[in-house]
């Protein structure tokens, strides 16, 4: 199976270099910067599970289009439509399959309306990982790195791409991180969905670490009482996360002493491009589709595009 991974930051350098350890056949699309980086020292990996320095082949932009039968794409949400043209002529020049490593779902419905129905898998990931001023990708402690695919409930249903979803399942399960299939996959889509705009709309609406706020009078309080929000709206889209996932989450976003922030949150600090639009504003979207109320929600999304409103302004 050949491999197009699009961006080699710190998921796409991360899971991409693991499957090259395991020996598959894959290749890196990146700027040309990147390219010039890679070709000099390698892809190298910083992991509390090994280290390692491997040599990658590379593409441009400035490549012809080529075949492959799987792309990954593992760019920012805000990102999508350049990550979208780069990978257009590496899908028409084959039938290969493109499975996103993005956060939300809104990107679901624009891939597929693209590159066609049954061309696109569902898949998300959980690490804890950058890249360094070196071009190094550093997994920091925490969260072991795993990854998770499969087709969407429609396909399950017609039974499509039964063989190319299980070749991925074999590819994935011989590289060094946690892989699993999931079918369908929107629930595993929706449960993460459900973590990160929690931990997302209550760390950059207060500014502050998950410790901080608890520690706040009514800091654990507004925090459960917005993780009931967002289980109401994926509850009304069909797919409500089990109990014993929820108490998980429930754990990360009430710990005690937590240093935990989400990105966006880590994305604002440093006065950066933000994915308020893709986690928390379309999560509000879908509330009010569904006649579901989400008062915090709502003052999250108001927070996060004024922060953006700011930030564009002072680009001028």
């Amino acid at each position: 199976m050949k491999v197009l991974v699009i961006g080699a930051g710190g998921v796409g350098g991360y899971f991409g270099g693991r499957l090259i350890e395991s020996g598959a056949n894959v290749t890196f699309l990146v700027r040309e910067r990147r390219a010039r980086q890679l070709a000099e020292h390698g892809l190298v990996i910083k992991s509390v599970v090994g280290d390692a320095t491997l040599p990658v082949r590379t593409l441009t932009a400035a490549d012809p289009g080529q075949p492959f039968d799987l792309l990954i794409l593992t760019c920012k949400s805000y990102d999508l439509p350049s990550a979208i043209e780069a990978a257009a002529p590496h899908m028409e020049a084959g039938g290969g399959l493109i499975l996103p490593l993005l956060n939300g779902m809104a990107h679901i419905d624009v891939l597929r309306a693209r590159f066609g129905q049954d061309r696109v898998l569902g898949g998300l990931c959980g690490i804890f990982a950058t890249l360094s001023p070196a071009g190094e990708v550093v997994q920091m402690a925490g969260l072991s790195p795993r990854l998770s695919f499969g087709r969407f409930k429609d396909q399950v249903e017609r039974g499509v791409l039964e063989a190319p979803a299980a070749a991925v399942e074999q590819l994935m399960g011989k590289a060094n991180f946690a892989s699993k299939r999931v079918e369908p996959i929107e629930q595993g889509l929706w449960e993460k969905w459900v973590a990160i705009a929690t931990l997302a709309a209550g760390t950059c609406l207060m500014r502050a670490s998950v410790g901080a706020i608890v520690s706040a009078d009514d800091g654990a309080a507004i925090t459960q009482e917005l993780l009931a929000e967002v289980v109401t709206v994926a509850s009304a889209a069909g797919y409500p996360p089990p109990e014993q996932y929820l108490a998980m989450v429930r754990g990360v976003v009430t710990a005690a002493g937590s240093d935990a922030t989400a990105s966006m949150f880590r994305d604002i600090q440093g006065g950066g491009a933000i994915e308020g639009e893709q986690i928390v504003g379309d999560l509000l979207r879908r509330a009010r589709g569904f006649g579901v109320a989400t008062p915090l929600l709502r003052v999250a999304n108001a927070h996060l595009q004024a922060y953006e409103a700011e930030r564009k302004k002072a680009a001028r």
